[in-house]
């Protein structure tokens, strides 16, 4: 899905500008201007009015499954490999496994309090890179078996077993204020206190072990999103921690007959445990993605049963029926107005969760390509949006 082998260069115009070596060809597509003609410098399509936000949109050969904006840095997680974009300057690097990734398959990036970028992979483990560092010792990874760089050498520690990360494979991440680090594996959801891992799994409460969200209300519940349904988690000082899961029968997701996607869509992998799984087309009980609301509701992402959405007490979900671009909901992302941006098989959808509106994006609106796998809202309140062979930003 990408030119592999090459250098990573950027196209402006005609002109090619070779950045660093990599694997990928990032391309910045041209302006369509409402006459109809092109520009270098940016892919839109305006808007009648000239304060309404454009479309921008960059090919990059490789699927986009995570993104997040800090500063003025877009960080990409692709399928060959880590891409941090400056927007002010237009300058960029790829990270491989040639500079200290243990796999080039991105799933999840966060950055942590000290400006440190966390990048889950696909059976490579946690990584994470010190913009700041030494040269020598930028990147870390953490594995279920040890941590160190990926040169294995003096810095490398062995893990006693039940001390590393439950899997190779990280789906989320996510920062408690005091800076302990929690991982979505698929092996159960770790938290890590700086120095070991504690996994959790079903034994203790989770309603499945392959855990692929994580959200962390105010109040220090925690909400983990797996394949078997939701969780909360209620941690208790010196007292018993309360565990609560919810599944199809209780309202997650919308009972629907399994249907085709509208769009030829890349499903995720088989699990590495179970080769001959296959994703069905239709699992209320699958979530994808999470956020939390300002009001402290959570909103989750299925595989087929459309978003859903629990205050507390009861599960409200929506569907194509109710005007989402697409039941298999892959990414959700709250603006800086309130608003819910929900990327979908059949495109982006924008939804007021206040009056439940949705406005609906796709190629014709100026998306690069559907399905939308990730949504990020960088500080000046332009949302990214993810695809196969690259990423569209809708914003000023």
């Amino acid at each position: 899905m990408g030119a592999w082998g090459g250098w990573l260069a950027w196209l402006i115009g005609a002109s090619f500008t070779v950045a660093q070596a990599g694997d990928l060809t990032m391309t910045r597509l041209p302006l369509i201007t409402q006459a109809g003609q092109s520009s270098p410098q940016r892919t839109s399509l305006p808007s009648a009015k000239e304060s309404e936000p454009v479309w921008t949109s960059w090919s990059i050969g490789a699927m986009i499954r995570a993104i997040t904006a800090h500063g003025d840095d877009v960080w990409l997680g692709t399928s060959a490999g880590l891409l941090r974009y400056n927007r002010r300057t237009d300058s960029h690097t790829l990270y491989t496994t040639k500079q200290g990734l243990l796999s080039d398959i991105i799933l999840v990036i966060r950055i942590d309090a000290k400006g440190q970028v966390w990048a889950g992979t696909y059976g490579g483990g946690l990584s994470r890179f010190d913009p700041n560092g030494p040269p020598d010792h930028q990147w870390i990874t953490y594995t279920p078996f040890g941590v160190g760089d990926t040169r294995y050498g003096p810095h490398w520690r062995d893990y006693r077993p039940g001390e590393g990360i439950g899997d190779l494979w990280v789906y989320d991440l996510l920062f408690e204020p005091d800076g302990t680090m929690w991982a979505a594996t698929w092996k159960g959801a770790s938290r890590f206190d700086g120095t070991r891992f504690h996994t959790y799994t079903t034994l203790d409460g989770l309603a499945d072990k392959w855990v692929y969200t994580l959200q962390r209300a105010p109040s220090g519940t925690f909400w983990f999103g797996t394949e078997g349904g939701v969780t909360r988690y209620t941690p208790r000082a010196g007292g018993a921690a309360r565990w609560k899961s919810w599944t199809h029968d209780d309202g997650v997701g919308a009972t629907l007959a399994a249907e085709p996607s509208p769009t030829p869509y890349n499903a995720l992998a088989p699990h590495h445990e179970t080769g001959a799984k296959t994703a069905a087309g239709y699992n209320p009980n699958y979530i994808i993605t999470s956020a939390l609301d300002r009001q402290g509701r959570l909103w989750v992402g299925t595989w087929g049963a459309g978003l859903g959405r629990f205050d507390g007490k009861q599960w409200r979900n929506f569907t194509t029926a109710d005007g989402l671009s697409g039941n298999h909901v892959n990414s959700v992302a709250f603006d800086k107005d309130g608003g819910l941006w929900i990327g979908t098989d059949g495109g982006a959808t924008h939804m007021d969760p206040a009056t439940n509106r949705m406005t609906n994006f796709g190629r014709q609106d100026g998306l690069l390509g559907i399905p939308i796998y990730s949504i990020t809202v960088d500080a000046d309140g332009g949302a990214w949006f993810g695809t196969i062979g690259g990423v569209s930003r809708l914003g000023p």
